[in-house]
């Protein structure tokens, strides 16, 4: 997404209302949209355009929204925000480490929506627009300009949220992060969730990092929170 281009959001729910009342507030903040009422519709119109950020529904007929979330993940790292009429623990779980960057449960606010999506797609655009350096840690190289990871030369594939935590681990490489201090960082001081988000990014990171001879392990420091080691 570029700093001056018009953000696009596709909207994924079987609900009409939803969609009437989230695109009311995404017009007043001057954001297009797009309307898909099911998962398969959504996979193709993703196939077919650029969005800048998905709303998608848990509950839909036909695919399912993780199901969507897991597929999207597989080819694009643009953020997603789950709904959920459910509020079960076992569901905010399940999407968060699918790759979901948010989880709403429904009954929600159209206002609390977009707020979440301001506060991703600006935290996502100053990163992209940003000119920092290249930032090293053991063998991994994030350009903060381009937004890439390499490892060993080699691109990896990462969500723009757990390059941001990537960033955050690289700045401070060695030193101590507490739960507190990553979800305002990388979320913002404005987000509406828990710590838990935390551990479940972690989580999809670790199991992205390759486990040999990179030179950097993200630690585990128990009552505290999480160090990146530079082990070289």
């Amino acid at each position: 997404m570029g700093v001056l281009e018009k953000v696009k959001v596709l909207i994924c729910d079987d609900n009409v209302a939803v969609h009437e009342s989230i695109s009311a507030y995404l017009l007043a903040e001057s954001m297009e949209f797009e309307s898909v009422y099911n998962g398969e519709d959504a996979l193709i119109q993703l196939k077919q355009e650029r969005f800048d950020l998905v709303i998608l529904d848990v509950m839909l007929p036909g695919l399912f929204g993780t199901e969507v979330c897991r597929n999207i993940r597989k080819e694009s790292d643009v953020p997603i925000i789950m709904l959920s009429a459910k509020d079960e623990e076992f569901d905010r779980i399940l999407g968060l480490e699918l790759g979901a960057d948010d989880y709403i449960t429904k009954p929600f606010s159209p206002r609390e929506v977009i707020a979440r999506v301001k506060t991703i797609l600006k935290r996502v655009n100053y990163a992209l627009a940003k000119q920092g350096e290249i930032l090293t840690i053991g063998e991994m190289k994030i350009d903060q300009s381009t937004f890439e990871v390499q490892i060993r030369g080699e691109k990896m594939e990462f969500t723009p949220k757990e390059i941001e935590l990537l960033i955050f681990f690289a700045i401070n490489k060695n030193k101590v992060l507490s739960r507190e201090q990553i979800l305002n960082k990388v979320w913002g001081y404005d987000y509406f969730g828990d710590t838990r988000a935390v551990d479940h990014l972690i989580k999809r990171m670790r199991k992205k990092l390759p486990q040999q001879n990179i030179g950097l392990e993200i630690k585990s420091v128990y009552g505290m929170g999480y160090r990146m080691e530079n082990l070289s």
